[in-house]
């Protein structure tokens, strides 16, 4: 029986459950702080309402847009498919551009640059959307928000 897509990705390169776990508790951290500091922010502007959530999600925005620019696009070679390096995406681990015989297809870039950038399917999700954006960082902005707003008043 011939092996599938994913089991050709998870052969080239393969994904380490540490490696993702660390890369998760990094990124999770990371929106977690950043979003009590939009929720500090957030009470000292004395935002309310819907103003305040806007506030957060832009502001969320804003800090997964550097975290991927600084440390995936920057740190690869600026190819922005490089978030396969650290996550495995939605798939499963499945890079992108194999074929059934266990060849990537390379773009003209990585051929001139030597380097290969891994493309995993959905990686750039994790990024985007993981590490708690919509429960515990989002919890540590209300946190920060109702408690600065309230001693401010």
């Amino acid at each position: 029986m011939a092996p599938t897509k994913q089991e050709l990705s998870l052969l080239i390169s393969p994904v380490v459950p540490e490696s993702i776990q660390h890369n998760y508790r990094v990124l999770s951290s990371l929106h977690s702080l950043t979003a009590f500091l939009l929720g500090l922010t957030a009470g000292i502007l004395a935002l309310q309402s819907a103003q305040g959530f806007v506030f957060y999600f832009l502001g969320t925005i804003f800090v997964s847009g550097l975290f991927h620019l600084l440390l995936i696009v920057l740190g690869s070679g600026g190819d922005g498919g490089a978030a396969g390096s650290f996550f495995p995406g939605s798939s499963g681990g499945e890079i992108e551009g194999i074929d059934m015989d266990g060849k990537i297809q390379v773009s003209e870039r990585e051929k001139k640059s030597g380097r290969r950038v891994i493309r995993r399917k959905g990686a750039w999700r994790d990024v985007w959307f993981g590490g708690g954006v919509f429960s515990e960082a989002l919890s540590g902005f209300v946190l920060g928000w109702a408690g600065v707003g309230g001693v401010l008043r």
